[in-house]
């Protein structure tokens, strides 16, 4: 048993000694200096902001690139999108034909993102006067909007046009 007190006497012993060797060892170290951190570089000028309507222009303008629809942003900034009138009725009715739907489908999403606003709604009739049946039909553009969510407010009267297109024509709306 003496023995045994005399082991742990030595390894409590030598356990302080090493105990100090550390504080002391840890006392005599420094910590390496490190650099302050690098600034980040500036950002880059921010380039003007497109007008919002030059982005809903492109963005329409992606989905029916290389169709016959004609997107394009006018002199005053606003968008003009016409459809030839092959792809928009049959001959002598009013329903709105698939490929113009799927056109007006897009402006109506287009007009809830960027909150503009249609003031011409227009299509023509089967011949190049204006005729009741082009007003039926500018009438039925302006329903499939309203259909697809575009506040009544933000959408023109229907008028009749002498153009081969239906017509709509995409501005900012007042604030």
């Amino acid at each position: 048993m003496r023995d045994l007190r005399v082991r742990l006497a030595r390894f409590a012993s030598l356990a302080g000694l090493m105990a100090g060797a550390l504080l002391a060892l840890q006392g005599c170290s420094s910590v390496p200096a490190t650099p302050p951190p690098a600034m980040p570089a500036p950002p880059p000028p921010a380039a003007a902001p497109a007008p919002p309507l030059a982005v809903e222009r492109a963005w329409l303008q992606s989905w029916f690139d290389g169709t016959p629809v004609a997107i394009e942003q006018v002199a005053d900034g606003d968008v003009s999108v016409a459809v030839p009138r092959e792809f928009c009725f049959d001959a002598g009715r009013s329903k709105v034909k698939p490929p113009l739907a799927a056109v007006l489908d897009k402006v109506a999403q287009s007009l809830r993102r960027s909150g503009a606003r249609l003031p011409l709604v227009a299509a023509p009739g089967d011949t190049p006067v204006a005729s009741p049946l082009a007003l039926q039909r500018a009438t039925q553009v302006r329903k499939h909007l309203l259909a697809r969510g575009v506040p009544a407010a933000r959408l023109g009267t229907p008028v009749a046009t002498t153009a081969a297109a239906v017509q709509v024509r995409m501005e900012l709306a007042p604030h």
